[in-house]
């Protein structure tokens, strides 16, 4: 079988139909070539009776409790497709997003996974904020690879689950790839929704992966950030308490992970993630072509460390955090201010250009334009691929190798 699909739900009986008929109408395959697996997360509004009366070919599994997004894994461990495309409830595919997923990892062994551009219903954008790791309502999966290094962690149940899984196929010499002409749909629904169960879990699951996978002295600095950056959301939300909880789970899972078989990335796959050297890199250069000598940083991302290690290697001052969001506007970031744009650029500093620390996918673009506004060179750490391009370019590639012969 060519494909799998395995959606998730949980009490959003509607949402679910809705989006069980647009994956059926736009999946480009024979029937015989696709499997649909529904996994009702203990559902009681009576998602698992409409579901086998409206669309009796999904593969229905009911679990008695709520397992978060690692309930996955009951569909996983039964696929019989080559490939597996994780939605949510609420998301689907555009056009031939998976079909074209698939054709590139038909030639791209080492390719484990394939996600694309998340489009919301404002037209805003969603993506992880690591290019390298993809998103669990819009990914197409290589099951071989997910038998080899295991699938969702169930300790994550919501937020940063796939980071993990993507720093474990890193780990093994996998690459996760985004394109952004690959679209899917997210009809996101907050509704029901727990903002502090959300809370709880970005705190603690992101110090867990720094705790897991990084080594000494990158996870000093990841620890650091994450926990001024997850701390400062749970403030804002008035959840100091819930913080508190979030804090000590992670470091109950600290002392766990010391126990455990050493998991801490390797160079490659920690350049793969978190892109050090080539920051480094796009950095110097930067810095050499527009002369610069003292710069702000462009928003208080969730690779700032990174950015911020560049320019201390290139031999810049960094004279303050230009960032709008009001979560992070008091706060300093080693000794530095964090402010809105217009402060930090016009008001406390006068710097020479604009590295832009923010790697989301979903933000960058948009960002870097806002920041040149302000008129300085503005250097932005994410390019978008497309898939036609890439195809594009390694055809004409190979037309000047044909040549050469």
């Amino acid at each position: 079988m060519r494909l799998t699909y395995v959606i998730i739900t949980w009490n959003r009986c509607q949402r679910l139909l809705a989006t069980l008929q647009q994956v059926v109408e736009r999946t480009p395959l024979l029937k015989s070539q696709y499997e649909i697996f529904v996994v009702d997360n203990a559902s009681t509004d009576g998602t698992a009776e409409a579901v086998a009366e409206r669309f009796p070919h999904v593969q229905l599994i009911r679990l008695r409790r709520n397992e978060g997004m690692a309930a996955r894994n009951h569909a996983i461990a039964l696929a019989a497709g080559e490939y597996i495309t994780i939605l949510d409830d609420d998301s689907y595919p555009v056009g031939e997003a998976v079909a074209r997923s698939m054709r590139y990892m038909d030639i791209h062994p080492r390719t484990a996974a394939v996600t694309g551009r998340v489009i919301l219903p404002n037209g805003g954008y969603e993506a992880s904020a690591l290019p390298g790791v993809m998103i669990g309502c819009a990914t197409t999966l290589r099951r071989s690879a997910i038998e080899q290094v295991g699938a969702f962690a169930p300790e994550f149940f919501r937020q940063a689950e796939e980071y993990d899984l993507s720093f474990r196929l890193a780990a093994a010499g996998f690459t996760v790839e985004r394109f952004e002409d690959l679209e899917f749909r997210h009809d996101k629904h907050v509704r029901g929704r727990s903002s502090s169960l959300t809370v709880r879990m970005d705190l603690r699951n992101n110090l867990i992966l720094a705790h897991r996978y990084l080594p000494g002295d990158l996870r000093r600095e990841y620890l650091a950030d994450w926990t001024q950056r997850y701390r400062a959301i749970a403030a804002a939300h008035e959840l100091h308490r819930v913080a508190k909880r979030a804090m000590w789970e992670a470091r109950a899972w600290a002392m766990r992970e010391r126990w455990v078989t050493n998991r801490v990335l390797g160079d490659e796959a920690l350049e793969q993630m978190f892109g050090l050297e080539e920051q480094a890199r796009s950095v110097a250069g930067f810095a050499r072509r527009h002369r610069l000598r003292r710069v702000v940083i462009g928003d208080l991302g969730k690779n700032i460390y990174a950015t911020w290690r560049a320019c201390h290697e290139a031999g810049l001052s960094v004279c303050g955090v230009a960032d709008n969001n009001p979560t992070f506007n008091a706060l300093t970031y080693r000794d530095v201010a964090v402010r809105g744009d217009k402060v930090a650029i016009d008001t406390l500093s006068a710097p020479d250009g604009i590295i832009l620390s923010n790697v989301n996918p979903a933000q960058v673009e948009a960002r870097a334009a806002e920041l040149r506004k302000f008129g300085l060179p503005v250097l932005a750490m994410w390019s978008p691929r497309t898939l036609q391009r890439l195809i594009v370019e390694r055809g004409a590639a190979a037309r000047e190798r044909d040549h050469a012969a």
